[in-house]
């Protein structure tokens, strides 16, 4: 049988068993670094927002309570939005289409926010900026888990939020050199107009992305998969020297379908949908219990403002150091237990991180936190896209992480209303009681999934 990729020489439902067949290429590596341009540029609000948050405090002279409903919380009730509606939008319109609009909306919002005063406009900004980045996030790992073969997936998941991780010690190291040497109370505008501006780059740079033969396929268009898929091949084998591919893998066919949100309570979909439901839900508050928070933690211990975003910036940088550890481990470590053992981690750092006074050894330990949370992070995002089937697996990921922004909101300002003034303490007593749901939830009902191609992946 010949390797060639000629439409004649496979099947009509060949197109994933032409994906997992590829070698890793210049091909992927480019796919990868236009997916990470945008994750990057929108990362920089997403762990920034922490900064923000208490720039905007500090210089606007507002209350910790309503600098948090104008900062984090009106921006992840955006990502809510974003992630709920460019869900749906992606797996009936197409990935491309996201791509196209979600760096135009951040770019913007950004930097008309930093122009404003008004809380009530400002929160109103970031709640826009929050659409954009909630469509980001979720077609990023859709998407990244439909090109990638199935031996590769997790690690190019990793080496995306690598590099859109650096937005987290870079964002806080600006917040830093900003406030304390160049623009004092300006600082924070300045911050908004920088990423505004790279999205507005970002989104020029994005708009050669390319359509997902894998969505092509399932809603019918299979001259339209096949034409793109043997314009990967061949250029795969142009890269690579090559004068012939390995042959296509079997995989189960797949049939073309009408897009409708309910689909992701279907009955082969609904135990997986409603785990990650209650995940998403609880693990925002591990993640951004301690991210956005960690700033006003060092704050509360007596830190001065412009040494809280200088030990940031050396926390923050735990992210990326994290994040290039998983790229080695992700695809060698069931996902699931990966999930597990990370959480389990983070928990047990946490309580030390409230108890301890010592301020070196609080930074230390911020770092190591921070470190473990990525690992996390890398862990459940290509967990959550790789679970689902290709006809629903854009609406039900961006689903689930639309509800892990709504949470966030909801518990980030919970811990700082009502649990912070108890202590810190008595703060990662609560996140533990998280911990322990995200635990038993994967533990239990997650299916495996690392190193198999995602049309396999069944409960």
């Amino acid at each position: 049988m010949s390797t060639e990729p000629n439409p004649s020489t496979t099947t009509i439902n060949s197109i994933s068993g032409r994906l997992e067949r590829l070698p890793f290429s210049i091909f992927h590596k480019r796919f990868i670094a236009m997916i990470a341009t945008g994750e990057f540029i929108e990362t920089l609000m997403l762990l920034g927002n922490g900064v923000v948050l208490v720039l905007i405090a500090s210089t606007l002279h507002f209350s910790t309570t309503m600098a948090t409903k104008v900062v984090p919380d009106a921006f992840f009730v955006g990502e809510f939005v974003g992630a709920i509606g460019s869900g749906y939008i992606a797996d009936k319109y197409g990935r491309k289409k996201i791509f196209f609009y979600d760096l135009l909306i951040f770019g913007l919002a950004m930097i008309a926010a930093g122009f404003s005063s008004s809380p009530y406009l400002i929160g109103s900004l970031f709640f826009l900026s929050g659409i954009g980045v909630g469509g980001e996030f979720a077609a990023g790992d859709t998407y990244t888990a439909e090109m990638m073969p199935a031996q590769k997936r997790g690690r190019g998941i990793a080496v995306i939020y690598t590099i859109a991780v650096l937005a987290g010690p870079i964002i806080a190291g600006l917040g830093y050199l900003l406030s304390h040497h160049i623009a004092g109370s300006d600082s924070w505008r300045i911050l908004l107009w920088i990423m505004g501006g790279a999205a507005l780059i970002g989104w020029i740079i994005r708009l050669k992305v390319p359509e997902s033969p894998r969505w092509l396929e399932s809603h019918g268009h299979q001259a339209e998969a096949d034409a793109a898929m043997t314009a990967i091949e061949n250029e795969v084998m142009k890269h690579e020297k090559l004068t012939s591919l390995p042959p296509v893998k079997p995989m189960l066919p797949v049939k073309p379908h009408k897009i409708r949100y309910r689909d992701i309570f279907a009955p082969d979909v609904k135990r997986k949908t409603i785990m990650m439901l209650v995940f998403e839900f609880f693990q925002s508050g591990i993640f951004y219990g301690f991210t956005t928070l960690a700033p006003t933690f060092l704050y509360l211990k007596g830190v001065t403002l412009v040494t809280t975003l200088l030990f940031t910036m050396v926390i923050y940088s735990g992210f990326f150091v994290g994040s290039l550890f998983s790229i080695y481990i992700i695809d060698k470590v069931e996902r699931k237990w990966g999930i597990v053992a990370t959480a389990i981690i983070a928990g047990v750092l946490g309580v030390l991180f409230a108890v301890i006074t010592n301020i070196a050894v609080v930074v230390i330990l911020g770092f190591v936190i921070c470190f473990d949370l990525w690992n996390f992070s890398n862990f459940f995002h290509a967990y959550q896209a790789e679970i689902f089937p290709t006809k629903v697996r854009s609406t039900a990921a961006g689903a689930v992480y639309g509800v892990s922004r709504i949470s966030t909101a909801i518990l980030v300002l919970f811990i700082t209303d009502l649990i912070l003034p108890h202590g810190l303490a008595v703060t990662f007593i609560v996140i533990w009681i998280f911990v322990l749901i995200v635990v038993i939830d994967i533990a239990v009902f997650g299916p495996r999934a690392s190193r198999i191609a995602v049309e396999d992946i069944v409960q």
